[in-house]
C-alpha cells in the first residue's frame, strides 16, 4: 500500500532551491556592479592617462620638428608663458605660440608681427595649466596640470641650438 503523502512535505526543499537561486541572483548582481565600478574607474584614469601622455608628446614633437638654431623661444605674453616656434614661409616669418588659456592648451600660428590675442587659437587638449622652464641653454622643461589635477613634467634637449628667453 502506499503512502499518502501530504502537500507540506515538499515545501521545505523546494524552498531552499528558491532560496539558492535567489541568492546565485543577489551574489552575480553584486559582483556585476563591483565589477562595473571597477571597469568605469579603469577606463577614466586610462583616459585621463592618454590626454596627458598626448598633450606632452605633442609638445615634445612640436619642438623636435622646429629644433633649429634660433626657432625655438620661451616668453611670457599678456601674463602666459608661451613657447613660440619660428619659420619662414617664402620669405615671411610665422610663428607658432603654445600655451593654456581658458582651460585647454591651444596653439596658434600667425606672422610674427600680428598681434597676440590668446583666444585667436586652436584648443588642443583640456589642461588646467601649461608652464614652460628653461633648465640650461638647450634644455626645456614643460609641466602640464591636467583637469583632474595630475601634474606631468617632461625635459626636451634641443640638438641644434640654444633656447632664447625672451623677455
Amino acid at each position: 500500500m502506499q503512502e499518502k503523502r501530504s502537500l507540506t512535505s515538499h515545501s521545505m526543499p523546494s524552498a531552499f532551491i528558491f532560496l539558492l537561486i535567489g541568492l546565485f541572483a543577489v551574489t552575480s548582481l553584486t559582483l556585476m556592479l563591483i565589477g562595473t565600478r571597477v571597469y568605469y574607474h579603469v577606463t577614466d584614469a586610462a583616459a585621463q592617462n592618454s590626454d596627458a601622455q598626448i598633450a606632452l608628446s605633442y609638445l615634445c614633437n612640436k619642438i623636435r620638428t622646429y629644433d633649429e638654431a634660433g626657432d625655438v623661444q620661451l616668453t611670457n605674453r599678456n601674463g602666459l608663458p608661451v613657447l613660440c616656434l619660428y619659420e619662414t614661409i617664402e620669405g615671411a616669418l610665422y610663428e607658432t605660440a603654445i600655451y593654456a588659456w581658458d582651460g585647454a592648451i591651444r596653439e596658434r600660428f600667425a606672422p610674427v608681427d600680428e598681434t597676440f590675442a590668446p583666444q585667436d587659437s586652436e584648443k588642443l587638449a583640456d589642461a588646467e595649466s601649461l608652464e614652460f622652464a628653461l633648465l640650461s641653454p638647450n634644455l626645456i622643461q614643460a609641466t602640464v596640470v591636467m583637469p583632474g589635477g595630475e601634474v606631468r613634467t617632461m625635459r626636451i634637449a634641443l640638438r641644434t641650438g640654444n633656447v632664447k628667453e625672451a623677455t
